[in-house]
This record gives C-alpha cells, sequence and structure tokens, in this order.
C-alpha cells in the first residue's frame, strides 16, 4: 500500500511543530491543513503549516470544521478569513459533530445531538458554498459509521462528492516507531476504509488516527492515502505533473540496463 498510494498527513495547531522536511524525506508528498472551525475559530497555526509544508515540496489543501449550529454563510466567511493570501490547491470540509454541548463532549457523555437532517443539510450547503466561493476542488471528510448513525439523510447526495474516508484499522493506543517500522509492520490490513451507503468509491483515506509518533515528531499525526500515485494526485488537482520517482528496485534494473559490463564482471567474479 506505502507503494501504491500517495502518501500525506493532516495536522492542526494540535501539533504545534511539525518537521516538514523529515515527513518529505520519509516519502509524505501531501498535507492537510486545518483552517478553521465553524464561525467562531481560525487555527492559528494554519499559515505556518501551509508555509512549511509547501516549502518541503508537499501539495497543501486546507480544512474546515463544520458546526451544524453555525450558519452556513457566517462559516464560510470565517474560513475566507482565514485563507485571506494563502496559497493551497484543494479543501475539505470535515462533517463528524453530532454533539450541540461541548462540555459533555470534554466528558465523554454525550446526550445533546443534532438532529441527521441538520447534520446533512449544513454539511451540503457548507461543501456547494465552498465550491463556489473557492472554485478549488471540496472533498467531505466523514465516517461511513457517522453517516450511518448520526446523518443517514447524507447518502442522498454523497455519493456525488469526493470523499475522505476516516477508517482505523488498529487497536487504540499510541506508538512510537521508525517509518522503516510504519511500512513493514503496519500496513493497514484492510484494502479501502468503509464507505457510506450508496458510495462506491474513496479518493483520501485517513488510515492511522492519532496513533503514530513518528521520527522528529513530538506527537501524532493522522496519516493518509491518496488513492493514486503523486501523478495521479497532481492530475486531479490541475497541477503540473513531475516524473514518477522509481523505487530501488526499478533503479537497481535501471542501472544495470545502463552498465551491462558491470553485469558481466559480477557474473565472471
Amino acid at each position: 500500500m506505502f507503494d501504491s498510494y500517495c502518501l500525506g498527513v493532516d495536522v492542526s495547531s494540535w501539533q504545534a511543530t511539525v518537521h516538514w522536511e523529515k515527513l518529505y524525506t520519509a516519502g509524505v508528498r501531501f498535507a492537510i491543513i486545518k483552517a478553521a472551525q465553524g464561525s467562531y475559530r481560525q487555527d492559528p497555526l494554519c499559515p505556518t503549516h501551509l508555509r512549511g509544508a509547501q516549502a518541503a515540496g508537499m501539495l497543501c489543501g486546507v480544512y474546515h470544521w463544520m458546526d451544524p449550529a453555525c450558519a452556513v454563510e457566517k462559516q464560510i466567511n470565517n474560513l475566507a478569513a482565514r485563507l485571506k493570501g494563502l496559497d493551497y490547491t484543494f479543501l475539505a470540509l470535515d462533517v463528524e459533530q453530532y454533539w450541540s454541548d461541548w462540555d459533555e463532549w470534554q466528558q465523554g457523555k454525550i446526550t445533546k445531538r443534532y438532529t441527521g437532517k441538520q447534520i446533512s443539510d449544513c454539511a451540503r450547503a457548507c461543501a456547494e458554498q465552498m465550491r463556489q466561493s473557492f472554485g478549488k476542488p471540496v472533498l467531505i471528510y466523514t465516517r461511513a459509521s457517522f453517516v450511518k448513525e448520526y446523518a443517514p439523510q447524507m447518502t442522498d447526495w454523497l455519493a456525488e462528492w469526493p470523499l475522505w474516508m476516516a477508517h482505523y484499522p488498529y487497536r487504540p493506543g499510541k506508538l512510537h516507531l521508525t517509518w522503516e517500522q510504519l511500512k513493514r509492520d503496519y500496513v493497514p490490513s484492510i484494502p479501502a476504509p468503509s464507505l457510506p451507503g450508496g458510495c462506491k468509491d474513496w479518493r483520501f483515506w485517513q488510515f492511522s488516527g492519532d496513533k503514530f509518533i513518528l521520527p522528529g515528531e513530538q506527537s501524532a499525526l493522522d496519516l493518509n492515502f491518496y488513492q493514486g500515485s503523486l501523478q495521479d494526485l497532481q492530475t486531479w488537482l490541475g497541477q503540473p505533473v513531475t516524473a514518477r520517482e522509481l523505487s530501488w528496485q526499478e533503479k537497481l534494473a535501471a542501472l544495470w540496463q545502463a552498465h551491462p559490463e558491470c553485469w558481466r564482471e559480477v557474473e565472471h567474479a
């Protein structure tokens, strides 16, 4: 999977420092960065994370946390204010809030919930307004289990949008790992994330959750796959397409092909 899909991360102000150059060296090629939440919060580290990821050579998107209680227009205005003057290539709408009381959420005892229709209507309107206002590709981030349990009305329209699905096939608990250990021992045990009813495909997959702490990082990073190569992602975003990076096996084969005399020397050694 790590060889088949383009690898990325998503971050917010919960990740106070991110070593973007190290991530790029490890194979990370895109980043999705939190920009705003509802009508009331702008992520303070969004500009810093964007500049760092872009300087390292990554494709960058931004995401907005949707609060079903906030008017759509006010949410989009808040997002636009945060993104003013910033450079990014796509957006995502984070649809995962079903609770209406943040104190209950913090205590882990949620009793007050938004209706599925309110969540669905707000999400659809926000996504459409984001696409119209910013003129860039817009993803819907959610979980199949969320849609089924809290907002089944979303299945009426969700298949029309590119999806960024959350699905974590790992046991709870954080792990400190090297990149070699991650790619060798923690390949996802499932071939793809679960999809909401009526949806046939996914474009991004957040597969790690808040689990893996990788070299140089102080906190866990959410790891993601794009379903395709870096070149596929660049094409989808309308960006210049770079030459595909060769695997070490391909590099070795190319070396032998370019210098057959080396192979003959090995055979006769």
